[in-house]
């Protein structure tokens, strides 16, 4: 059942103007919400949805939980094969023969700790503070406010009665964020190809109307690992650096945030360069691909005659580090200290080969964006590393960003030349990836449709801010949608999330209610036939 009942009065306008056969003026349907109500409702679903672990490839709890709140609010409801959730919301009486919209969000996030808990089984602790104006974890786990605002989103905009709007559909996949098996991957499309508007609320920027978003490669070498018990004579040390702020691989990636793996390395081959003979005892670092690595660990062993010129370049490196990170990256911690000898290490060449393919690998921005101001064209992330001394082998991976096809077609060849001074092969992960033809660069914006407009002047009315259109430097499923129907218009909004995918995350509030607004003007402005403004 519904919850509020505010607006009559511009219920029974719109009622009388469909009656006349009239289209509305943005006018006759601006909206006053309550957005105190509003607030609560969604804070409360989101901490029901907090208490669900759903990291990537942990989502089936969380699909029973929507697909169940979907019926119990008495919606036809759907749940495929891998569990993307469906929820059908019929219009308003009178509207039955409104072009119908899809919202559409993804029940998974990126989990990260800092504190060692478990995030296949502990919830979200969320903090609600007004005064302010963040909602946010308890600074120890991401958040997962990507995209649990747009689920909640969704689900205020199918309860509440405060405006009017014609037939509207909520599709939920899991897995957006990475993980197997693909939500979108696996879905019908005909879940979508009867529609005429999607809103994908996935967007991380408030006042921005994304119509463009990257496509998605990474670049794999499997690196075989040879191993022997290290000597006696030998000692060993642990580098550590955590607390980086991390964060998304997309968004985040312009922000010149460290990368903790690429930095550990540096002390390796500093070290290797300056004639110390570093054997790999462990090298591991990162939460997942499309997150920026906030942490990175090695333990190596080396000769103690090595050691006083070992600690100095180490003293050196924390110190410049700090120089260039201080600002970005307070209350990091960027450590050496004694450890015990293990009992396995890489020989000599094996370390050699994972410190130089490690220090090889681009990562960060690569081309800036000739169509939209101040947008990263290319980028990569070299966000995971398990370097573990006794294994057959490890796997290198690279994630790129990528809304062009040149600066991919260079890549390719980059990571080819790469491997092959290695003597590695790289797997780009799909059937001839090489070919210019099969080069997948996202989601591309298509002219005449009228949508992002549409929403521009549902937002500025409803806000009072103003709203650019423009894409982002992200992975969004509205590549795959826009690839299944040339009629369906396709626009991503979401609120303002700083530092998504890291313990820093949090929500600025007044977006997240300004947001939902603007996305129920739009709704307002399809059913009522509202147009373009000239």
């Amino acid at each position: 059942m519904k919850r509020f009942l505010k607006s009559a009065s511009s219920l029974l306008l719109c009622l009388a103007l469909l009656a006349m056969g009239c289209c509305a003026t943005a006018e006759d349907v601006k909206l006053d919400l309550d957005e105190d109500a509003m607030l609560d409702y969604m804070v409360e679903e989101f901490e029901k949805i907090a208490q669900i672990p759903r990291g990537s490839g942990n989502t089936d709890a969380i699909s029973d939980y929507l697909y169940g709140w979907g019926e119990e609010h008495g919606f036809p409801s759907m749940q495929d094969e891998v569990g993307n959730v469906r929820w059908d919301v019929a219009a308003t009486p009178g509207y039955e023969d409104v072009p119908l919209t899809v919202l559409q969000a993804h029940m998974d996030m990126v989990v990260v700790s800092d504190d060692g808990r478990d995030m296949t089984q502990s919830p979200i602790v969320v903090v609600v503070d007004k005064e302010a104006n963040t909602i946010s974890s308890d600074g120890h786990t991401s958040l997962g406010s990507d995209d649990g605002m747009g689920i909640v989103t969704a689900m205020y905009l199918v309860t509440t009665d405060e405006y009017v709007h014609g037939p509207l559909r909520v599709i939920i996949t899991i897995n957006e964020e990475g993980g197997s098996p693909s939500g979108v991957g696996n879905m019908d499309p005909a879940w979508v190809t009867d529609a005429k508007y999607l809103v994908n609320i996935d967007s991380e920027d408030y006042a921005t109307c994304t119509v463009a978003a990257c496509g998605f490669m990474s670049y794999r070498y499997d690196v075989p690992l040879t191993s022997e018990a290290p000597s006696e004579d030998k000692i060993a040390y642990t580098i550590d650096l955590n607390g980086a702020k991390g964060g998304h691989s997309g968004v985040d990636i312009d922000k010149n945030r460290a990368n903790a793996i690429k930095a550990v390395d540096y002390c390796l081959a500093w070290a290797k360069y300056n004639g110390i003979d570093v054997q790999i005892a462990s090298f591991t670092g990162g939460t997942g691909m499309t997150a920026i690595p906030a942490l990175a660990s090695a333990t190596v062993v080396f000769s103690p005659e090595y050691e006083d010129a070992f600690k100095a370049e180490m003293d050196q490196t924390i110190a410049l580090f700090a120089q260039q990170y201080d600002r970005t990256e307070a209350g990091y911690s960027f450590t050496y200290a004694p450890a015990e000898l293990p009992e396995t290490v890489l020989t000599a060449d094996c370390s050699a080969t994972v410190i130089d393919l490690v220090a090889a690998l681009e990562d960060g921005v690569n081309t800036i964006s000739q169509r939209y101001a101040g947008i990263t064209e290319t980028s990569f992330n070299l966000g995971t590393l398990d370097v573990v001394a006794g294994e057959e082998s490890t796997a290198v991976s690279v994630a790129m960003r990528c809304s062009t096809r040149w600066p991919v077609m260079l890549s390719n060849m980059q990571f080819v030349a790469i491997g092959n001074a290695f003597g590695l092969e790289v797997n780009a992960g799909s059937e001839d990836p090489f070919n210019p033809d099969n080069i997948n660069v996202g989601w591309e914006e298509r002219e005449g449709d009228t949508i992002a407009l549409l929403y521009k002047q549902a937002f500025d009315s409803y806000t009072g801010d103003e709203c650019v259109i423009t894409a982002v430097h992200g992975g969004l499923e509205c590549a795959d949608f826009a690839s299944w129907s040339d009629e369906l218009e396709i626009i991503s909004v979401g609120p303002t999330i700083e530092n998504p995918h890291s313990v820093s995350e949090y929500v600025e509030i007044d977006t997240v209610t300004k947001t939902c607004g603007a996305v129920a003007t739009l709704i307002g402005y399809i059913a009522n036939g509202v147009t373009v403004a000239e």
